[in-house]
């Protein structure tokens, strides 16, 4: 089976293909995987592919999978591809059919399925009725439409893999890349997920770098997003006089949790006049945190 989403097209029209990085598992080493970078036409990276060969054991037989998942940017998984000749098996060695990998497809393609919620051996309950029946067992009702019928060790192991710490190492794969051009492409993908991704990952450095990037996310973003931005920005970003101009003419129509964090960020920060400015037009006649707080800003007392 080939690739499993259709807007993965555009891989076969990517020309640009960096070095592959291997990794292990930690400690059991039961998995490895590589991870393999692929530009875009101009040479910036646009999603991983990533090879993955782990064994998939039920009770104490053990079998090897091989398989490709793709994921984007900031570790969306988007889909898998099996590798010619060793396409995804059942129970008794039966392969999977095409309606099978369509299935699989979705779970993984589902961070939240309750699938995560359940050790391996739980999936599976006991449906013999003596102990000189042998084992029998049938998937949980829970999971049964989500699974599939005689592959449900093999759903459980790969939905872990491509939702968990493969994930993780592929975001840290792209925080290893980032720079000005790769910033530029994620910020304006107009994403609020990417713009999380992005704040959460920088550091003191990179928000000076890419402030440009960063104030641009403000334009797309709704109030709970801009607060996170605000809180997430070093002391030192926000005390510089450029980053303050800023905000000076946008204070008045961010709302009112946003305004407070900025004031509370500006604590103890040198305001220009601008900010100083835009700080006093915002005092109302009325007790609230966000008065008391510019008051004391303005004032230089300590919040």
């Amino acid at each position: 089976m080939r690739l499993q989403a259709a807007n993965l097209l555009l891989l076969f029209t990517v020309i640009f293909t960096h070095a592959q990085d291997t990794f292990y598992a930690p400690e059991e080493k039961e998995y490895y995987f590589d991870i393999q970078t692929i530009s875009d036409s101009t040479g910036i990276p646009d999603i991983y592919k990533v090879y993955v060969k782990t064994p998939i054991c039920e009770d104490a037989n053990c079998y090897v999978v091989e398989i490709n998942f793709y994921y984007d940017l900031i570790g969306r998984y988007l889909a898998f591809d099996t590798i010619e000749g060793k396409g995804l098996t059942k129970l008794d060695h039966i392969p999977f059919s095409k309606g099978d990998y369509q299935k699989l497809d979705r779970l993984l393609k589902d961070p939240n399925s309750p699938i995560g919620t359940y050790q391996m051996e739980e999936l599976v309950k006991d449906t013999r009725l003596s102990e000189i029946d042998g084992f029998t067992g049938a998937t949980i009702e829970e999971v049964q439409e989500i699974v599939i019928s005689g592959g449900v060790y093999s759903c459980y192991t790969l939905w872990h893999i491509a939702q968990g710490a493969l994930k993780d190492s592929v975001q840290q794969k792209t925080i290893s890349l980032l720079n000005t051009s790769m910033v530029k492409k994620l910020a304006d993908a107009h994403d609020i997920d990417i713009n999380y991704f992005l704040i959460s990952s920088f550091t003191e450095e990179q928000f000076f770098e890419y402030l440009p990037c960063v104030l641009n996310t403000f334009q797309q973003a709704n109030g709970y997003y801009l607060k996170h931005v605000i809180e997430k920005m070093p002391k030192n970003v926000v005390n510089d006089s450029l980053v303050q101009s800023y905000f000076a003419p946008e204070f008045q129509r961010l709302n009112y949790f946003v305004q407070v964090a900025l004031v509370k960020k500006l604590d103890r920060c040198t305001l220009n006049a601008q900010m100083r400015g835009a700080l006093y037009r915002a005092l109302e006649n009325r007790n609230s945190l966000k008065n008391e707080l510019i008051w004391k800003l303005l004032n230089g007392k300590d919040q």
